[in-house]
């Protein structure tokens, strides 16, 4: 007490040269404490783990690039007004058609391994859902129809399996609000063909989907919707009546509207004449054959009959997965009439073409007449669904070479990369007025030292390292496959 109030100047001198000391020794103390901070990021930074986050933004860049920017490049590419020539300021009524996108199931690829069957499952469904969600985002069709073969084995599935296939169908391709989709035309995989036909199967159908034949009013045009599969029935009546009552009723009535047809099977055809054309990838002429359960063309009386009761001026098929262009020549009220016949590529990635596409249809008649120049339509190519495959192919080749390399080669990566890295940064430092004095860490960066990964690496690393960038590249593919 008495101590505070002696004046410093009669304090000793010997305690204020202590408390210089302990100040200095305090000032060493922290320093070194700081030191030894630096050495440990240090060290802990030398191992591969900046290389894993290096490699791990490259996979970013690469899966988004190809789970979306691709996508919507592609359907830039088809935008409506590329292609339309209709007179400016036209609001054209527009429909896209997906054919045969046949989603996979369990019955598809029998003998594979499950992990197998798993996986390419969720890369089938990912491209169709993709590529559904950005056509309906970008094109925004006001009508979108399907040309049948909805699923894979449909026809065969008991009710249980069926419905759950049914809404997975449905989750892949979700209807858009205020915009019309038909999905009831169905295909020999949803029920069978002619004779072969499973009842139960096209009533399941039918009910879930709705009347398998069908006219719409559209854009003052008619799109008529022929069940021809039913139609070429033979021995059971009970599934061939439906849609030849539709076909009778719908002949006698009057259309002011052009129509348009659509069905699953195309129609007869004579492939030594009539030629699919340049966009076919096929170099083959069109097939003509009939297996179980399926044919390649209806029946020429049943085709000629469907063309004279509805009289189209184009129709659209499915059925064969890549294009063909033809034209019909057939006899209505005692005139002959022509009308084009385009079968649609196949949606799917897995039906055998090297392109998938959807066909657009762009319908512009104002005065609602029955003229035939009120159509136009485009293929729209989806994009490559074998390129991305290959360049993740190439890149976890890269990536897990690039961590054998610093894993099991740790001088030679040191001598080779980073060397490299310290000549281009020590040629920086010769032309930039940088200070006598530098901090510690930019000090290391310049001297290339932080680029080093330890010499002592271990195979337990290696491992470590590759569980690491797999859960986080794996975790990726999920995210982008689950938020489209």
């Amino acid at each position: 007490m008495f101590q505070r109030n002696i004046p410093k100047s009669l304090l000793p001198k010997g305690n204020k040269d202590k408390d210089k000391d302990a100040r200095k020794l305090g000032s060493s103390n922290e320093t070194i404490i700081d030191e030894s901070k630096r050495t440990t990021r240090t060290q802990y930074m030398k191992g591969p783990y900046r290389y894993i986050f290096l490699l791990f933004l490259l996979w970013i860049g690469l899966i988004h690039y190809y789970e979306r920017s691709v996508i919507k490049r592609a359907m830039k590419k088809c935008d409506w007004k590329k292609w339309e020539k209709w007179p400016k300021g036209i609001d054209s009524y527009k429909v896209s058609l997906f054919a045969d996108p046949q989603i996979m199931d369990a019955h598809s690829y029998p003998g594979r391994p499950f992990i197998v069957n798993y996986m390419t499952k969720a890369l089938l469904d990912n491209y169709h859902r993709k590529n559904w969600k950005y056509a309906q985002y970008y094109l925004d069709p006001d009508g979108t129809f399907f040309l049948g073969d909805l699923f894979d084995g449909g026809r065969y599935w008991d009710d249980d399996y069926w419905h759950n296939e049914y809404k997975r169908f449905n989750s892949i391709f979700p209807k858009k609000s205020f915009r019309k989709t038909v999905m009831s035309l169905p295909g020999n995989h949803d029920i069978g063909f002619g004779d072969t036909i499973i009842e139960s199967s096209l009533e399941r159908f039918t009910t879930y989907f709705g009347e398998t034949s069908s006219s719409h009013d559209v854009g003052n045009h008619t799109i008529v919707l022929v069940d021809t599969i039913s139609l070429s029935d033979t021995k059971n009546t009970n599934i061939s009546s439906i849609p030849k009552q539709f076909l009778t009723g719908f002949a006698k009535l009057q259309h002011k509207y052009p129509r348009i047809l659509l069905t699953h099977v195309p129609l007869w055809r004579d492939p030594e004449t009539q030629t699919c054309g340049p966009d076919r990838e096929s170099n083959k002429p069109f097939p003509l054959m009939k297996g179980v359960q399926y044919q390649t063309v209806i029946d020429y009386d049943i085709s000629q009959e469907v063309l004279n009761d509805i009289q189209p001026i184009v129709l659209f098929s499915g059925d064969d997965h890549d294009y063909c262009k033809i034209s019909h020549r057939y006899q209505a009220n005692g005139k002959e009439k022509v009308a084009e016949e385009i079968t649609v590529k196949s949606c799917a990635m897995n039906m055998g073409i090297n392109r998938p596409a959807i066909q657009l249809l762009s319908l512009y008649n104002p005065s609602g007449s029955l003229r035939e120049d009120t159509y136009q339509t485009n293929i729209c190519y989806l994009p490559n669904p074998y390129t991305p495959l290959k360049m993740y192919s190439f890149m976890a080749i890269l990536s897990f070479s690039a961590l054998v390399f610093i894993h099991f080669f740790p001088k030679e990566f040191n001598n080779i990369l980073v060397s490299r890295i310290e000549k281009t940064l020590k040629k920086e430092k010769d032309y930039l007025p940088l200070p006598v004095t530098m901090p510690s860490g930019l000090r290391t960066i310049m001297d290339g030292s932080i680029f080093l990964v330890d010499d002592n690496t271990k195979t337990m690393d290696f491992f470590f390292s590759l569980t690491i960038l797999t859960i986080a590249v794996l975790l990726i593919f999920i995210s982008y496959f689950t938020n489209i």
